[in-house]
């Protein structure tokens, strides 16, 4: 499917108040497709050459759709400049944004995560032991390195930086400090709260496929980093779920036609389908019951030459072995 034209008015956007993490700043445009997230130049060049030379690690990230300048009302025109919107992966390999400049270090636009689902379960995990780049302040290494070493981001490379669930009347919503009280023992009672609501709104057996399902995403960028050379600091994996009961049902109760639903592998090299395929599948695809992407790559780079980050593989074989335990407890 071809990219379409979508224009941002600066003067309608808003707030972000949806997110289960993250810094403040977030906006989201009237439609709630989009946010536009505040980042530095190194985010901003690692969309745009993840884009162009690594469109299958593209795959797993959200959609970007480009730099958009913040907090210059008299420049209107550079905001409008923002009018590739990317729809698919497959736009993505075809790099519809090849050659675009960053024109500030402001903010990028990004597909919404959330966005389609009715009630969205999120949840945020922030990956590896250690969650800074060469030449970090030494106080800040330190600060980060006592909060790794209480957490289990020493012990699992990775931990719980936030989640909302819906409760069946609103979301309770879990902050960076309810996922600093875990440890390797008991972090799996985190993971049984946010997917709680499987367990009530689904059979067994469905609530078996979605985490599996779930598990296989969480294997497939572990296995695309295995491939790759790269230094992810600080960046994280976000799982969403459908939390309106009846509608996961709904979503669940035929043949699931959700997203790379029998994907287990990794899909780098894979065939891909033409755009007219595409297309045809776009039209009937129901609402989804899940997305998984890889987030936040303020202090990421790819490495070519320095082996593969082992730091970020290590905190996602750790997720699918939490993932491992909750679909034991439930089929068991």
């Amino acid at each position: 499917m071809a990219a379409t034209s979508k224009q941002l008015d600066p003067s309608t956007l808003k707030a972000f108040e949806n997110a289960a993490a993250g810094h403040d700043g977030v906006l989201s445009d009237p439609s709630g497709e989009l946010i536009i997230k505040p980042c530095t130049g190194t985010e901003a060049e690692f969309y745009q050459q993840t884009l162009q030379d690594y469109p299958d690690f593209a795959a797993l990230m959200p959609a970007f759709m480009g730099i958009l300048q913040l907090g210059a009302p008299a420049q209107a025109a550079d905001i409008t400049a923002v009018n590739e919107f990317v729809e698919n992966n497959q736009a993505q390999k075809d790099k519809q944004l090849h050659g675009s400049k960053i024109a500030t270090e402001s903010a990028i636009v990004l597909e919404n995560l959330e966005h389609g689902f009715s009630k969205p379960n999120v949840l945020d995990l922030k990956l590896g032991a250690r969650l800074y780049a060469d030449g970090t302040a030494p106080e800040k290494a330190e600060r980060l390195d006592k909060v790794a070493s209480e957490t289990t981001t020493g012990s699992l490379n990775f931990r719980i930086a936030g989640m909302k669930v819906w409760n069946g009347q609103s979301f309770d919503t879990y902050d960076k400090f309810y996922g600093r009280k875990f440890n390797a023992d008991n972090v799996k009672d985190g993971f049984a709260t946010f997917f709680s609501g499987l367990t009530t709104g689904l059979r067994k057996d469905e609530a078996a496929e979605l985490l599996e399902t779930i598990e296989a995403e969480v294997a497939k960028a572990r296995n695309a980093l295995e491939r790759l050379e790269s230094r992810m600091y600080s960046a994280s994996i976000l799982i969403v779920y459908e939390g309106d009961t009846a509608a996961l049902e709904n979503l669940m109760g035929g043949v699931p036609k959700t997203p790379r639903l029998q994907e287990t592998a990794p899909t780098l090299g894979e065939v891909q389908q033409s755009e007219d395929e595409e297309e045809a599948e776009d039209e009937d695809e129901p609402p989804m019951a899940y997305q998984i992407k890889m987030i936040d790559f303020a202090h990421a780079t790819w490495t070519p030459g320095h082996g593969k980050d082992e730091n970020v593989i290590m905190g996602l074989k750790n997720i699918e072995k939490q993932m491992d335990l909750l679909i034991t407890r439930l089929t068991g």
